[in-house]
């Protein structure tokens, strides 16, 4: 093992080290979301509709996720800290410019660069706390890495509101400069240095690589606007995301180590069964972030800053849950662990469903926090396990893969729960339509008992305010039992977890032997 991955005595170069890799990966999650709720203004500034203006998070997440999948090839081409410094100076440059946008155009090119520098941060500091780290301390630092990870996101659209309405939402963007200075000292003062290597670049893998995911995450973000399927646009796009998936997944197994992203690190069933996992956590967390704003706000009829206190206070359960994470896993083993963080969160998800149209702040706190918790129990055991038997030459392919199945999770979380709840809501709209039926004894009852005039108006409108009300609950409570199926699926892929050391896959062995020869 070469020094720039062996792990490092304890003391003060390894906390700072440690705080280095926390500043970056909350810094590069929370720009996914501080924006959101600057894009009315954005609009307006820039005379740009509703619909055009979401184009500066779907560039954003573009470039973002194109970069993740390579950070294992770029950092065998530039060197881990090289890539973490252009990444860092990147991002800044790339937010200052976006502050500085005078039209719609200048502002969605300027926000594809700032997630093309953006991407690497994450896998990045992953890997090198994988790296600095022995085996027994991985899961206590990973939930520290999960919670920035998580609470990023989590709290940016608070913060950019904040920051919007105090200053400007050019300032959203702006923010980054004294940050992004802060965690370039950071990494050039902590962060060790890996030797560049004498890399080909796969451009026709990359090529595949890029294909599939802008129509992929273009087909996403676009669809519930273009109406998905009867859109040529929408189906053209999934079609090719589809064809590209498979040109670039067998041409990965054939090529190995020599592809863009090695595939082969699937063959390690317990690499595999995490990253699936990784990837439905993602789905749960992105759909509680964005179900429950919208519910607090659209369906209780709560003030904007009431439906993010109660959110924050759910998502403390974070930094609760990473408290604990460890010690109960070191209790009962990593499989329960996960098991249990399953469970959590199917809980959450349940007891959410059972939510009516006059719930309090303090009803839905509970089941936003199990949800939190259940999160924060899962995603920390199944970071450091994923790594349990990845060579450590291998780390930054690994980290770039995992974190990849993360960022398409988190994309198809906001968009399946976006497309149940436009759907659900059309149909349950027109289910009970079909109960104002005059002729029904209840109907007449109804209105004897409420004093209301059936040929008035404001009979009509008021039947309409209530059906719209009742359906669009019935829509989120159908989400959230689906939700909690989908946090129960998890379970049975811990069967896959190696909770015993064993030695690297065999093409993940030779892979491993590889890249050792390479950086000797």
């Amino acid at each position: 093992m070469t020094d720039d991955v062996k792990p490092l005595e304890p003391g003060i170069h390894r906390t700072m080290l440690l705080v280095s890799m926390l500043f970056v990966a909350v810094m590069a999650a929370m720009d996914l979301t501080i924006v959101s709720v600057a894009l009315p203004y954005m609009a307006g500034d820039l005379s740009a509709t509703p619909d055009e203006i979401t184009w500066v998070v779907t560039l954003f997440t573009i470039g973002q996720a194109l970069v993740i999948g390579i950070v294992g090839h770029l950092s065998r081409l530039l060197g881990r800290k090289r890539l973490a410094i252009i990444a860092v100076v990147g991002f800044v440059l790339s937010s200052a410019a976006c502050g500085l946008s005078q039209n719609l155009d200048m502002i969605v090119m300027f926000r594809f660069i700032q997630g093309l520098f953006s991407g690497p941060l994450i896998p990045i500091s992953q890997s090198v706390l994988v790296d600095a780290y022995p085996t027994e301390q991985r899961t206590r630092v990973l939930a520290m890495w999960a919670m920035g990870v998580t609470a990023g996101p989590a709290i940016g659209p608070a913060l950019g509101g904040i920051i919007t309405q105090a200053l400007d939402w050019r300032w959203t963007f702006w923010v980054n400069f004294p940050v992004g200075a802060i965690a370039l000292l950071l990494v050039l003062t902590f962060m060790r240095q890996t030797k560049p290597q004498n890399v080909k670049t796969d451009w026709v893998g990359l090529g595949l690589l890029s294909i599939f995911l802008i129509c992929l995450q273009v087909g996403l973000d676009q669809g519930d606007r273009l109406d998905w399927f009867s859109s040529r646009e929408i189906v053209f796009l999934l079609i090719a995301a589809f064809t590209a998936f498979i040109a670039f997944t067998a041409r990965g197994v054939l090529m190995g180590e020599h592809n863009i992203i090695n595939l082969r690190l699937l063959g390690d069933t317990n690499f595999a069964a995490c990253s699936l996992l990784m990837g439905l956590t993602g789905v749960s967390f992105l759909a509680f972030l964005v179900l429950a704003p919208a519910m607090y706000v659209d369906q209780f009829g709560w003030e904007i800053v009431t439906a993010g206190y109660t959110v924050g206070i759910s998502a403390a359960a974070f930094m609760l849950a990473s408290l604990i994470a460890n010690p109960y896993m070191t209790l009962v083993g990593r499989r329960a662990a996960v098991i249990t963080g399953c469970i959590l969160t199917a809980s959450g998800w349940y007891f959410f469903s059972r939510i009516n149209l006059n719930a309090s702040p303090e009803e839905v706190i509970v089941p936003g926090a199990l949800i939190c918790a259940g999160i924060m129990f899962t995603f920390p055991v199944i970071a450091a396990q994923a790594f349990s038997a990845i060579a450590p030459p291998l780390r930054n392919d690994a980290a770039g893969l995992f974190n990849l199945v993360k960022t398409i999770g988190f994309s198809f979380g906001a968009t399946f729960v976006t497309l149940l709840v436009y759907r659900g809501t059309q149909e349950n709209w027109s289910r009970l339509v079909g109960f104002l039926d005059p002729t029904r004894p209840g109907y007449s009852f109804y209105l004897q008992e409420t004093g209301l005039d059936d040929s008035s108006a404001e009979t009509g409108a008021f039947f309409v305010q209530l059906i719209q009300a009742q359906s669009s609950l019935l829509t989120y409570t159908h989400v959230m039992e689906v939700m909690a199926v989908i946090a129960l699926s998890g379970i049975p892929l811990t069967y896959f977890m190696r909770t015993r050391a064993r030695r690297p896959a065999t093409a993940v062995g030779r892979s491993a032997k590889t890249a050792g020869a390479a950086a000797s």
